[in-house]
């Protein structure tokens, strides 16, 4: 880790042990998730749970950023498919990194000592609690990799292999779907493309920082092109990186994606570059707010059919101020998708509603019930939080929470 990087994870850790020490303060019930199951009946017949869902067409409702995670404990697997975790990340000499893996831990309601079994027979209730024909897309996850494409696993914080994925999703067909990752360095990265594409791939799931991947490098061409054939999206972080330290932040520049939108491949801004500061390489080399770069390329007429954003992180403390100029955007919401990126909406802290309300954003009265229903399920707390979301009359288009229609068009 170099200094830069120790800098930013002592930033993270200061911050989080500020919501920790504030987090008595706070409306939301408790610090840790209480992990609770079975969506009580006056949660589910609440008027605002009917409010939420009215209108929306639930066989088109797919959430499109569900992080699995896992530890290989499950020893049924075949350990080179198995989920893996830095092991730094249960050490003591790595506080920043045991931290995280506490918080997504607890956010996705792991048992100690089952812990891949556990993560997924979660996932899979709070799935099955929504309304029928609501679907999660499971992430997989590539390692970091060199130059060559070669996995350097010590700079990698955690896998998921593709198998491990589509296995999942077809355990459980009736509730997931699958989205592959694979790092465009690979030699075998086309070839690779297209064997997941086969097995029923939605789309391909990068984290630039995370892996080792400049999206502007011209070795990313050939998997451009092939991606784009095979009409399959990508969706990319963009914007500053804080779940998974390491790797260099600049690769989420938003502007990096253009290689691969002149290549004419569709690409899902993740998180619409909602948080930090990239340079602008159209102007000198500015920094500038990452969001306005996203902007750039949401309104240049070349991208109008390839270009989306993804609403997954607007609710987190850290992402909130964007929320307000994205959604009075109303000429993008019919690009714009949404997804949880659970297990974050289970971390209690990174959370605050009363904060959305403060901001004008969510009504008072809507606490009690959105505050219940985030301890039994985060699924159906970032869903209603997003719906119940208003600006000046305002609210997020039923559309962007239909997005069965983007990833079917990957078949």
């Amino acid at each position: 880790m170099n200094r830069r990087q120790f800098l930013l994870g002592a930033s993270a850790l200061t911050a989080s042990s500020i919501a920790i020490a504030s987090s008595k303060f706070w409306p939301e019930t408790g610090f840790n998730n209480p992990c609770l199951s079975g969506l009580p009946s006056d949660l589910s017949n609440h008027p605002l749970m009917r409010q939420i869902w009215a209108g929306i067409d639930v066989a088109q409702v797919w959430d499109c950023h569900v992080h699995l995670v896992g530890t290989g404990d499950n020893k049924q697997h075949d350990k080179a498919l198995s989920p893996w975790f830095n092991p730094n990340m249960d050490s003591i000499w790595h506080p920043i990194l045991k931290t995280q893996k506490h918080f997504y831990m607890n956010g996705g309601c792991v048992i100690n000592g089952d812990i891949d079994n556990s993560y997924v027979a979660r996932l899979a209730q709070i799935t099955s609690e929504m309304p029928i024909g609501f679907k999660s897309m499971l992430f997989a996850f590539d390692w970091f990799r060199d130059a060559k494409g070669r996995a350097v696993k010590e700079h990698s914080i955690f896998y998921i292999a593709n198998e491990y994925a589509a296995k999942i999703a077809s355990e459980h067909s009736q509730l997931f779907k699958w989205v592959c990752s694979i790092h465009p360095y690979r030699p075998d990265a086309v070839d690779a493309l297209e064997a997941a594409k086969a097995q029923g791939a939605r789309a391909i799931k990068w984290l630039p920082s995370g892996m080792g991947i400049d999206p502007a490098n011209p070795k990313c061409d050939a998997f451009y092109k092939k991606a784009a054939a095979l009409n399959i999206p990508i969706i990319s972080h963009t914007g500053a990186e804080s779940a998974v330290q390491g790797g260099e932040q600049a690769h989420g520049n938003p502007l990096r994606m253009r290689r691969a939108l002149d290549n004419g491949e569709r690409v899902v801004l993740a998180h619409c570059a909602s948080e930090g500061y990239d340079l602008d390489t159209d102007n000198g080399n500015k920094r500038v707010k990452s969001i306005d770069l996203f902007t750039r390329i949401m309104e240049s007429p070349d991208y109008k059919t390839l270009a989306f954003g993804e609403i997954s992180a607007l609710k987190l403390i850290n992402h909130a101020a964007a929320i307000k100029p994205i959604l009075l955007r109303t000429d993008w919401h019919e690009r714009l998708l949404n997804g949880s990126d659970y297990p974050l909406p289970g971390i209690f802290p990174l959370i605050n509603t009363t904060q959305l309300a403060k901001m004008d954003l969510l009504k008072l009265e809507y606490m009690p019930f959105l505050q219940q229903v985030k301890a039994y399920n985060p699924l159906m707390f970032d869903f209603a939080v997003k719906r119940l979301i208003e600006v000046d009359g305002v609210i997020f288009a039923k559309s962007i929470f239909e997005t069965r229609k983007f990833f079917d068009n990957a078949i």
